[in-house]
């Protein structure tokens, strides 16, 4: 955790001595305190941030790719796939091992994908309701969430 006030530290006064400050200008020094702490990482203490950081931008560019490809799957679905051929269906996900944090981000990532919502989360937390409109392989289903999701958000969550 030191490691990333550090580095919003460092975006921070990045920001403060920018003559044009600005979203972009933050994640540049947010870039450079990286680079920073990478280089002085022997000295810091020891922590996976950096891990954590690279985990988080895989998490982003997948989730981005699963959004884009739902989308087209989804364009295709609606305007040339006959009705009688679409198998939306309630599934449910094993969510066991997962934390609280970890859930919520998943139920997101989820609902913000088309064709597909979280429903419901049981009361234990070990088990999520999804509803998919291409669910005629609830193992598929699952197995694409897992695969996807599910091993992103650990990428950067547990590292």
């Amino acid at each position: 955790m030191r490691c990333f006030t550090l580095n919003l530290i460092i975006a921070v006064i990045w920001l403060l001595f920018s003559s044009q400050p600005g979203v972009a200008t933050f994640f540049i020094g947010f870039a450079l305190g990286t680079g920073l702490i990478a280089l002085f990482q022997p000295v810091l203490p020891r922590e996976r941030y950096l891990g954590r950081v690279l985990g988080a931008l895989r998490f982003v560019a997948v989730f981005l790719r699963e959004f884009v490809l739902a989308n087209i799957d989804l364009l295709r679905t609606v305007l040339f796939l006959p009705k009688e051929k679409l198998h939306p269906n309630l599934i449910t996900v094993d969510v066991r091992g997962l934390t609280k944090p970890e859930i919520l981000l998943l139920t997101h990532c989820i609902s913000l994908t088309p064709g597909s919502v979280s429903v419901h989360i049981e009361e234990d937390f070990h088990t999520l309701l999804v509803h998919a409109l291409s669910g005629r392989d609830p193992d598929a289903v699952r197995r694409q969430i897992h695969d996807t999701f599910v091993r992103a958000i650990l990428g950067f969550s547990r590292k």
